[in-house]
Protein backbone atom coordinates (compact mmCIF):
# COMPACT_ATOMS: atom_id res chain seq x y z
CA UNK A 1 0.00 0.00 0.00
CA UNK A 2 1.37 3.36 -1.16
CA UNK A 3 1.40 5.86 1.15
CA UNK A 4 -0.90 7.82 -0.08
CA UNK A 5 -3.23 4.85 0.13
CA UNK A 6 -2.07 4.75 3.65
CA UNK A 7 -3.30 7.97 4.44
CA UNK A 8 -6.66 7.93 2.50
CA UNK A 9 -7.34 4.80 4.67
CA UNK A 10 -6.59 6.63 7.94
CA UNK A 11 -8.53 9.65 6.93
CA UNK A 12 -11.39 7.11 6.46
CA UNK A 13 -11.27 5.31 9.19
CA UNK A 14 -11.07 9.25 11.49
CA UNK A 15 -14.25 9.60 9.48
CA UNK A 16 -15.97 6.50 10.22
CA UNK A 17 -15.02 7.38 14.13
CA UNK A 18 -16.11 10.86 13.91
CA UNK A 19 -19.35 9.10 12.29
CA UNK A 20 -20.05 6.85 14.66
CA UNK A 21 -19.28 9.47 17.94
CA UNK A 22 -21.99 11.78 15.74
CA UNK A 23 -24.33 8.86 15.72
CA UNK A 24 -23.95 8.07 19.39
CA UNK A 25 -23.85 11.53 20.80
CA UNK A 26 -27.38 11.88 18.49
CA UNK A 27 -29.10 8.69 19.98
CA UNK A 28 -27.71 9.75 23.57
CA UNK A 29 -29.50 13.19 23.10
CA UNK A 30 -32.82 12.10 21.94
CA UNK A 31 -33.03 9.51 24.89
CA UNK A 32 -32.36 12.55 27.32
CA UNK A 33 -35.12 14.68 25.27
CA UNK A 34 -37.40 11.65 25.76
CA UNK A 35 -37.03 11.40 29.28
CA UNK A 36 -36.96 15.45 29.95
CA UNK A 37 -40.26 14.70 27.92
CA UNK A 38 -41.50 12.20 30.03
CA UNK A 39 -41.05 14.26 32.96
CA UNK A 40 -42.57 17.24 32.27
CA UNK A 41 -45.48 15.17 30.97
CA UNK A 42 -45.83 13.61 34.07
CA UNK A 43 -45.29 16.87 36.02
CA UNK A 44 -48.18 18.07 33.69
CA UNK A 45 -50.76 15.12 34.38
CA UNK A 46 -50.13 15.94 38.07
CA UNK A 47 -51.10 19.41 37.71
CA UNK A 48 -54.24 18.37 35.38
CA UNK A 49 -55.47 15.90 38.03
CA UNK A 50 -56.84 18.69 40.36
CA UNK A 51 -60.54 19.76 40.46
CA UNK A 52 -61.70 22.01 37.78
CA UNK A 53 -64.78 23.62 36.82
CA UNK A 54 -64.03 21.88 33.50
CA UNK A 55 -64.68 18.36 34.59
CA UNK A 56 -68.86 17.08 34.70
CA UNK A 57 -69.02 14.69 37.03
CA UNK A 58 -68.60 11.43 35.20
CA UNK A 59 -65.06 12.79 34.49
CA UNK A 60 -64.39 12.94 38.56
CA UNK A 61 -65.45 9.81 39.28
CA UNK A 62 -63.28 8.56 36.26
CA UNK A 63 -60.35 10.14 37.31
CA UNK A 64 -60.45 8.60 41.24
CA UNK A 65 -61.36 5.60 40.15
CA UNK A 66 -58.02 5.48 37.68
CA UNK A 67 -55.59 7.23 40.44
CA UNK A 68 -56.72 4.06 42.61
CA UNK A 69 -56.41 1.61 40.12
CA UNK A 70 -52.60 2.99 39.08
CA UNK A 71 -51.13 3.96 42.82
CA UNK A 72 -48.96 1.94 42.72
CA UNK A 73 -46.96 2.79 39.71
CA UNK A 74 -45.48 5.64 41.87
CA UNK A 75 -44.26 4.14 45.41
CA UNK A 76 -45.37 7.81 46.66
CA UNK A 77 -48.98 6.86 46.64
CA UNK A 78 -50.08 9.94 43.97
CA UNK A 79 -52.79 8.02 42.82
CA UNK A 80 -53.92 8.83 46.45
CA UNK A 81 -52.85 12.28 46.86
CA UNK A 82 -55.28 12.89 43.82
CA UNK A 83 -57.96 11.07 44.88
CA UNK A 84 -58.01 13.30 48.56
CA UNK A 85 -57.51 16.45 46.09
CA UNK A 86 -60.59 15.33 44.31
CA UNK A 87 -62.23 15.16 47.54
CA UNK A 88 -64.95 17.89 49.25
CA UNK A 89 -63.68 20.59 51.43
CA UNK A 90 -65.85 18.49 54.45
CA UNK A 91 -64.84 14.90 53.03
CA UNK A 92 -61.41 16.41 53.66
CA UNK A 93 -62.09 17.52 56.86
CA UNK A 94 -63.56 14.38 57.88
CA UNK A 95 -60.72 12.28 56.33
CA UNK A 96 -57.77 14.17 56.32
CA UNK A 97 -55.29 15.49 56.65
CA UNK A 98 -53.70 13.32 53.43
CA UNK A 99 -51.44 10.94 56.03
CA UNK A 100 -54.52 10.27 57.33
CA UNK A 101 -56.52 9.82 54.47
CA UNK A 102 -53.91 7.82 52.94
CA UNK A 103 -53.52 4.91 56.18
CA UNK A 104 -57.72 4.95 55.68
CA UNK A 105 -57.92 4.30 51.80
CA UNK A 106 -54.89 1.36 52.72
CA UNK A 107 -56.66 -0.03 55.31
CA UNK A 108 -60.55 0.44 54.31
CA UNK A 109 -60.54 0.55 50.79
CA UNK A 110 -57.47 -1.45 49.94
CA UNK A 111 -59.48 -3.49 47.37
CA UNK A 112 -59.78 -0.48 45.83
CA UNK A 113 -56.30 0.25 45.19
CA UNK A 114 -54.45 -1.44 41.10
CA UNK A 115 -57.74 -2.96 40.45
CA UNK A 116 -57.58 -4.80 37.01
CA UNK A 117 -60.58 -3.28 35.40
CA UNK A 118 -64.09 -0.83 36.48
CA UNK A 119 -67.71 -1.39 35.17
CA UNK A 120 -69.54 2.14 35.54
CA UNK A 121 -73.30 1.98 36.40
CA UNK A 122 -75.33 5.49 34.76
CA UNK A 123 -74.70 8.10 36.99
CA UNK A 124 -77.76 10.02 38.79
CA UNK A 125 -77.79 13.91 38.63
CA UNK A 126 -79.93 15.62 40.30
CA UNK A 127 -79.21 19.67 40.78
CA UNK A 128 -75.85 19.89 42.67
CA UNK A 129 -75.56 16.29 43.84
CA UNK A 130 -74.45 13.14 41.53
CA UNK A 131 -74.18 9.26 42.65
CA UNK A 132 -72.72 6.62 40.45
CA UNK A 133 -71.89 2.93 41.47
CA UNK A 134 -68.87 1.55 39.93
CA UNK A 135 -67.78 -1.92 40.09
CA UNK A 136 -63.93 -2.77 40.40
CA UNK A 137 -62.34 -5.74 39.39
CA UNK A 138 -60.08 -7.19 41.96
CA UNK A 139 -57.03 -9.72 40.93
CA UNK A 140 -58.52 -12.44 42.42
CA UNK A 141 -61.69 -11.83 40.12
CA UNK A 142 -64.02 -10.57 42.70
CA UNK A 143 -66.01 -7.41 41.95
CA UNK A 144 -66.81 -4.98 44.62
CA UNK A 145 -68.88 -2.17 44.18
CA UNK A 146 -68.14 1.36 45.32
CA UNK A 147 -71.32 4.47 45.33
CA UNK A 148 -69.28 7.59 44.21
CA UNK A 149 -71.23 10.48 45.65
CA UNK A 150 -70.44 14.05 44.28
CA UNK A 151 -71.77 17.72 44.80
CA UNK A 152 -71.25 20.53 43.32
CA UNK A 153 -69.52 23.07 45.63
CA UNK A 154 -71.44 26.04 45.78
CA UNK A 155 -69.16 28.84 47.64
CA UNK A 156 -65.13 29.10 48.39
CA UNK A 157 -61.90 28.53 46.32
CA UNK A 158 -64.02 25.32 44.68
CA UNK A 159 -67.33 26.70 43.62
CA UNK A 160 -68.59 25.04 40.53
CA UNK A 161 -66.37 22.12 40.71
CA UNK A 162 -67.91 18.74 41.62
CA UNK A 163 -66.29 17.03 43.95
CA UNK A 164 -66.50 13.76 46.15
CA UNK A 165 -68.80 13.87 49.09
CA UNK A 166 -68.60 10.47 50.04
CA UNK A 167 -67.70 6.96 48.76
CA UNK A 168 -69.93 4.10 50.22
CA UNK A 169 -69.12 0.28 49.95
CA UNK A 170 -71.74 -1.90 48.38
CA UNK A 171 -70.16 -5.63 48.77
CA UNK A 172 -69.69 -7.81 46.53
CA UNK A 173 -71.20 -7.87 42.76
CA UNK A 174 -73.20 -10.90 41.79
CA UNK A 175 -70.72 -11.09 38.66
CA UNK A 176 -67.99 -11.79 41.15
CA UNK A 177 -65.42 -14.88 40.38
CA UNK A 178 -63.03 -16.22 38.22
CA UNK A 179 -63.40 -15.08 34.52
CA UNK A 180 -62.35 -16.67 31.96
Amino acid sequence: MTRAHETKAQAIDSSKRQNSLIVAAMALMLISIAVLVGMSSARADETLLAPSADYRPQQVVRIVVDSLQDNSVNTNDSGIATVFRFASPVNRANTGPLKRFTRMVKTGFSDMLNHSGARYDEMEITDDKAIQAVWLLTDTGTEVGYAFQLGLQKSGEFEGMWMTDAVIPLGKSAQSGIRI
